[in-house]
Formats: C-alpha cells, structure tokens, sequence
C-alpha cells in the first residue's frame, strides 16, 4: 500500500520520524537514562570530599524526573513539536532540504546530542525510512503513537500478530536432564556485545550529558571540542568533570581497543583449554550516526584477525549483531522491493567471510541468505546461529512486512524437526533475547512456541544485547502450575557502555561421551574493574566475580530452578541486592530494592520470556 503519493513527500514525511526514531532510540541506547549514582564527586581531580558544582546537581534531578516511567513526556513534547513543525513546513511548500534543516536545528535546540550527530542520523537513515513510509500504513499523525508510549494513539507496529506453522506429534515432556558426577565437560566461552570505540580519547568527558539539557547523549569519552565550534555550549572551554581514563569508563562510553586486547590476551593465558568461543553480537560502536560499509568491514576484518592471532586452534561461533548493519539494524529480508541495492548481502558477505574461518563451506549458503547458521560443535550437539534481527523494532524494513523475514524460523523449524529424529541435542545462540521488546511481538510469541514445542531437544539457549547479567525464563500458560520449561542465558557485555564493568562468561558443559546432556553444569562470570585500573594506571585485572551456582545456592540449572531463584529475588531483599550488584558488575542502582516499580522492572524481565506481555508477572504484587 502506497501512503504517499511523492517521493518528495515521502522525504519529508521520513524526516519526521527520523526526528522521532532517534530521541527514542536514544532513551533506548542509554538505557532511558537510568539514575546514575556516582561513587565520587568530581571537581577535575577526584576529589571525593568536593562539593558537586551545582549545575551537576541540577541536571542529574532533571534528568531523573524526567525519565521517570510516568514522567516520560519530554519525548513526547519532542515528537509531536517536530510532527507539527514538519507538517507546517510541508503546508508551505518547504524543500526537503528545510524539512532536515529544521530538525536538525530542533534537536540542537533541545540539545538532544552533540550537532554532528543531530546532522547525520538524519541522512544516517533517510533512505531506509523513506523508502519504508512509501509503503507502509503509517499517517504522520499516527508517529508519535506508535513509537513512544502514553504519546497519542496508533495500531503498533511493534506489536503486530502474525502465525506460523509448528508441527505437531510433540513427544512426551521428559524431566530437564540430570548431570552425571565425574563425567568429561566442554569448556565455552562467552563473549557478547564488544563495541570498541576507536575514537576513544583519554581525558575527555565520561559524563558527557552534563552537557545536554536532556541527558541524552549516547556516546562520551570522544573529542567533542571541534564539534562545538559556533554552540553555546562551548565545549572547548568548559571544564571536565569526569576525566576519561585510558582502560575505559564506567559511563556511557565504549571499550577502548587496548582493553580488548588486554582482555583477549588474559583469556587465552589464563584458559588455555577452551573447546570453542561464542559471540553473541555487536563489534561496531554506538555511533550509529557515523557507520558506512566501508568501516564495518573494515573493523571485523580487524576483529577476526585479533581472534585468530589469539585463539588460533579454538573455532569460535557468532551471531550477528543489531549494530554490524549500516544503518544500524537494517537487514532487508528477500521480500522487500529492490532487495538487490537494498539488501544487506554486503554485510552478510563480511560475515561470510569471517565465519568461514570456523564453520564448513555447507553452512555459509545460509550464511549468505540469512545470517544464520547450523554447525556441529562437538559430536551429538546441534549449535544454530539465529538471527534476531529479523526481530528487531528498529529494523524499519520490517515494517513492510513483518511475517517471519526470509523463513528463518521455518528454518529453524526444521533444523530442529531434524534433530529431534536424529535424537540430537541443539544450542541457539543469538543476539537479541526474545522477551525483550526489543523484539516485535510477533516474532517473539512464535519463536516462543518454538521452543516449548521442542523443549526436549534444545537443551540451551545465549544471547546478549542487553549488556546486563540477567536471565530469562519461559513458563507455560497452559499449565495450571505455570511450569516453567526453558530460560535464557543473557551474557553481561565486554563493553562499559551503560555505566557497567567489561565482562565476559565462562561455561563447563556435559558432554563427550554418550547421553550426555549437554546442559551448563557450571557458569563463571569474571569482570574488570576499570576504574581501578585507571587509578592504579595498570591494565585491568580480570578476576572472577561469581560462581553461578554457589553463589545463587542453586542446586542445578534446570528452568524450575532459575524460576526459584526469581522468586527469591522478589522476596529476599539481601538477595535482589545481590543480583542487580551482579547484574552491573558495580553498585549502580543500589537503591532499587527500596522501590516496588524498580523491582518489578527487574524480576519481571526475568520471568518474561516473549515481549509484549506481562501475563507473567501478574503474581508479582506488593
């Protein structure tokens, strides 16, 4: 269905909800902004006893009334301000060109980010939404609705409803697997969510969203000044409160690339008899703003080689990433119109490419389609590469036509229907956990009944995405006793980016022998701390921050027992204290058991296990 009758006007319409998409994508990317609790004032020299300034003082109370849950309207005065400036620009027969030239200027105004990101996220992503507006079933009224809450009214996109066939003759539910004592086990590690910032830069502003009345700022600890040449805000001249160390900070900043090499260099020292290495996606930067392809491949030709140079006989397998797509999350599924120019095959070919070093040439036709994979780890276990952002809600392509892009989880039916004749057991790996609403709902609630339909032959699941050291569960509604029946590992991020530590996972896994389960039977996480490491001007000692098992006192890792453990978390103070400390791998948030929407945040994402629904949690009460 074409909406819009002109390209022109169809430019125009786009740019409105570019305006949009990046506010929101922004309170996304930063996480809405969460109220950040410094562990030291800072007058320049780290000075704990300092008074914070007080222009410090007043921003971070702004900012947290701001984006408070049911204060989140300064989006929504941002969004219908630039829909009404835009559509009175088109009533005057504006060119296109003083459609993008009054946005980028409103979002100089409202100081939303720095002004050579306001100016190219526009053109970042016009092609892609233009392109999508021309044949979607978007009004320009309809915008602020959809992707903003409580901000007028729209049928979401987000949440379109869409079915798949899943084939019967499920065999009886067996009992999650036992772990037999004294048997071999695999040893995996687990590394998700990278982003190195290249234009990393020591001394300057961790915190830069002191400088933006909105707090929005998605990326720190770059060279801004030149950029400020002709802003009020002079950042040439203002002074730096959060000096940026050299091994990363703790902020909205990226890892700079001396701290992944010192982590790779520390893993493959300190474990030296690992059976292969999964990534779970994102290599590139948060500077959407600035990708092209050029740059991309040039960066995971730069990160093969380092894996190459430092695990030369491990096999490591990635899934792919929502920002290895230029623009980010752009992945065209074949159906989309003009999908020779449009398509990411470009990008699948750099994956391709990389991939190849790991997986047999059979696998890389899927590879070159769709961006996943199927691979035979160790003998006996199944390992699919899934792409999940063919989920993603910022994959504006979808929006086209949403049904189950490029049959990937017909596919993946498939493989599993393949599987469970051979009596194989199956791991997913894959970037984006279906029960965050990063995933469109439709995509979310079928790949759901995927897995309750072969639960007995997937026997684990890995993601990232979320930068966060959490897990998901996946309970069964049909069920009297809500029985829960599959979880999600969720991998904390290498990155420091939301004001977290670098970290990464290390697994012991049954198998090698027959009947093997295939299950996690232990799970270490380790971290950095950056801070001091900065402090000390040392590299970063990697240490292990906590034994999965002994420190949750879980008996197994069997979905009823994560399931419990949730529980405990919405009972057990001290506990939940515990794991939103693990959860950051710092005391961020700390004061969060003092708030039931805070907590219910937390445990709520836990027991989620498809987006879009919190039928969940409904248990969840004061």
């Amino acid at each position: 269905m074409l909406l819009y009758r002109t390209s022109a006007l169809a430019v125009q319409q786009a740019l409105i909800l570019l305006g949009i998409s990046f506010v929101f994508l922004s309170f996304v990317e930063t996480g809405v902004i969460r109220n950040h609790e410094f562990e030291k004032w800072t007058n320049g020299k780290g000075d704990k006893s300092a008074p914070a300034p007080p222009k410090y003082k007043m921003l971070r109370y702004a900012k947290k009334v701001v984006n408070e849950p049911e204060n989140r309207k300064m989006s929504c005065i941002f969004c219908t301000f630039a829909v009404d400036g835009v559509q009175a620009l088109i009533a005057q027969n504006s060119t296109d060109d003083e459609v993008a030239e009054f946005l980028v200027n409103l979002c100089d105004l409202f100081d939303v980010e720095q002004p050579h990101v306001c100016k190219n996220i526009i053109y970042a992503f016009k092609d892609e939404v233009v392109f999508v507006l021309e044949r979607s079933v978007f009004t320009p009224e309809e915008i602020c609705g959809a992707f903003i809450a409580n901000c007028g009214h729209s049928d979401k996109p987000l949440t379109h409803m869409w079915n798949i066939t899943i084939p019967g003759g499920k065999p009886p539910i067996r009992p999650w697997p036992k772990i037999l004592d004294n048997k071999p086990t695999y040893k995996v590690l687990h590394l998700s969510d990278i982003h190195i910032d290249h234009q990393y830069v020591v001394g300057t502003e961790a915190y830069c969203q002191l400088d933006s009345a909105l707090g929005t700022y998605a990326m720190c600890c770059r060279d801004y000044s030149q950029d400020s040449v002709g802003n009020p805000t002079n950042l040439k001249d203002k002074p730096i409160y959060v000096p940026a160390g050299p091994w990363g900070m703790p902020y909205l900043c990226d890892l700079p690339y001396q701290t992944f090499d010192s982590a790779m260099r520390h893993i493959s020292k300190t474990f030296k008899d690992l059976d292969y290495i999964i990534i779970t996606g994102d290599f590139e930067a948060h500077d959407s703003w600035d990708y092209t392809e050029d740059l991309t491949r040039e960066n995971m030709n730069n990160m093969t080689n380092v894996f190459l140079e430092y695990f030369p006989n491990v096999p490591v397998y990635v899934s792919i990433g929502n920002h290895e797509g230029v623009p980010q999350d752009a992945m065209a599924p074949h159906t989309m119109p003009e999908y020779d120019t449009r398509g990411p095959q470009w990008l699948y070919k750099i994956m391709s490419d990389m991939w190849a070093h790991w997986i047999p040439k059979e696998a890389l036709d899927t590879v070159q389609y769709r961006a996943s994979y199927a691979v035979y780890p160790k003998p006996g276990l199944k390992l699919i590469s899934l792409n999940t952002i063919y989920c993603s809600e910022f994959n504006f392509y979808l929006y086209v036509n949403e049904v189950d892009p490029d049959a990937t989880l017909e596919w993946l039916i498939e493989e599993l229907v393949d599987s469970e004749k051979k009596g194989e057991l199956v791991h997913i790996i894959s970037h984006i956990p279906p029960g965050d609403n990063y995933c469109l709902k439709g995509w979310s609630w079928n790949f759901f009944e995927i897995v309750k339909r072969f639960e007995n032959t997937i026997a684990q699941m890995f993601y990232g995405h979320t930068h966060y050291d959490q897990f998901m569960v996946y309970y069964d509604m049909d069920d009297p006793n809500r029985r829960p029946f599959h979880f999600n590992w969720i991998s904390p991020s290498l990155t420091t980016y939301d004001f977290l530590n670098p970290a990464y996972r290390i697994y012991e896994i049954d198998g090698g022998y027959d009947g093997a389960t295939y299950t996690v039977k232990e799970a270490k996480t380790y971290f950095a701390n950056v801070t001091e490491a900065n402090m000390k001007n040392k590299e970063p000692e990697w240490v292990m921050s906590y034994d999965t098992k002994e420190h949750y006192q879980m008996t197994d890792f069997s979905p009823q027992s994560w399931s419990d453990l949730s529980d405990k978390l919405w009972t057990n103070t001290t506990m939940f204290r515990d794991y939103v400390k693990n959860f950051y791998r710092n005391h961020y948030n700390n004061e969060c058991y003092t708030d039931y929407k805070c907590r219910y945040v937390f445990v709520c994402d836990i027991k989620k296990g498809r987006s879009y629904d919190e039928s969940f949690c409904d248990h969840l009460t004061r």
